[in-house]
């Protein structure tokens, strides 16, 4: 007997919607996550190019460790959008059919939507390990060989272990792929689903352990970063790690409150003997969650950056400002409102 598929997690979009008494919602449902999709994208797009262009144009921003993993999450969400979310546009906008009804277009959307937001996560779950060493054990990264083995070879690896097992389980499997030309990408239903193995380690390996390590490892940090302040009496170096730290659990927050709901779902369909059947609102629920959690983050991102350029331009004036009104021969420093 035919095995029931099994949805990734990029495919909860893709869940049979149930009917609503008589009402057909299927040309509304498409226009509304049509234009909310199309607006959050162009502005993520737009800020994503603005990182970019600013960590990178900075020498200091540049040459700072921690900020390389953000960068790397940063292009991949630009690829992201210029692939899978634009061709979810057009889809979209087609009432659902596929922007090239062909076999080999199908599985290249597949593959870069899975590796892609796969890669995403699997790296911040890297960032949040590599924060602990950034912060208090930097020693290990002071040699050019301890940065290529700590810092540059792990994000290396995991994308290219990412991309080998979607190229794989997508290429070169002995069952054979369905397509549905006329639905979102392509009805989003690789064989490989349809394998107890490939997909429980797909679902466990791939897309539940990168989200528990981000809110462990986080949660951990802070703690940890909390827990040598109080013993240190440090100040100012709190502040830099407070910097280094927020700038990662932000961003891991955004997995917290929106990925992790999307794992627990797919551990309760992973017992589940049939796909579920789930309302309109529902369903629109997961389209904005599933394509939030890749557009959210350079929001975040530039937000902290702003931030702390904020912070640094505060210290800045109120020094030159007390400089200016400071009298000289040890007199009184005039109050300024």
């Amino acid at each position: 007997m035919e095995q029931e598929r099994i949805i990734s997690k990029r495919s909860l979009i893709h869940i049979k919607t149930a009917k609503v008494g008589e009402m057909d919602i299927t040309h509304v449902s498409y226009n509304l996550r049509f234009w909310l999709l199309l607006f959050f994208a162009i502005f993520s797009f737009i800020c994503s190019i603005f990182i970019i262009y600013r960590y990178l144009s900075n020498r200091k921003m540049r040459n700072g460790l921690h900020n390389h993993c953000i960068v790397l999450i940063i292009i991949i969400n630009v690829l992201l959008i210029v692939t899978d979310i634009i061709w979810t546009l057009v889809s979209l906008h087609n009432t659902g059919r596929s922007p090239s009804a062909t076999s080999s277009f199908c599985l290249m959307w597949w593959l870069f939507d899975d590796a892609l937001y796969n890669s995403q996560t699997a790296i911040l779950a890297w960032a949040s390990i590599e924060r602990h060493i950034l912060i208090f054990h930097s020693k290990h990264v002071t040699t050019q060989k301890q940065k290529l083995i700590y810092h540059y070879l792990p994000p290396i690896l995991l994308i290219i272990y990412i991309f080998t097992f979607h190229i794989n389980v997508l290429f070169f499997q002995s069952c054979e792929n369905s397509f549905n030309f006329n639905d979102l990408q392509c009805g989003s239903q690789p064989c490989y689903l349809g394998r107890n193995f490939l997909t429980i380690w797909d679902t466990i390996v791939n897309n539940a352990m990168p989200t528990v390590i981000i809110t462990i490892f986080n949660f951990a940090l802070l703690y940890r970063i909390i827990a040598q302040k109080k013993r240190l009496r440090q100040p100012i170096q709190w502040k830099k790690h407070r910097r280094m730290s927020m700038q990662l659990i932000s961003l891991s927050a955004v997995y917290c409150f929106l990925d992790l709901p999307m794992v627990i779902f797919l551990f309760i369909q992973l017992i589940q003997d049939k796909d579920p059947d789930v309302s309109f609102i529902s369903q629109l629920y997961l389209f904005i969650v599933t394509y939030s959690i890749t557009l959210l983050l350079p929001f975040v991102v530039c937000l902290n950056s702003l931030t702390i350029d904020r912070q640094r331009h505060i210290r800045i004036s109120a020094t030159v400002t007390l400089a200016l009104y400071k009298k000289p021969f040890g007199q009184k420093i005039e109050t300024i409102a």
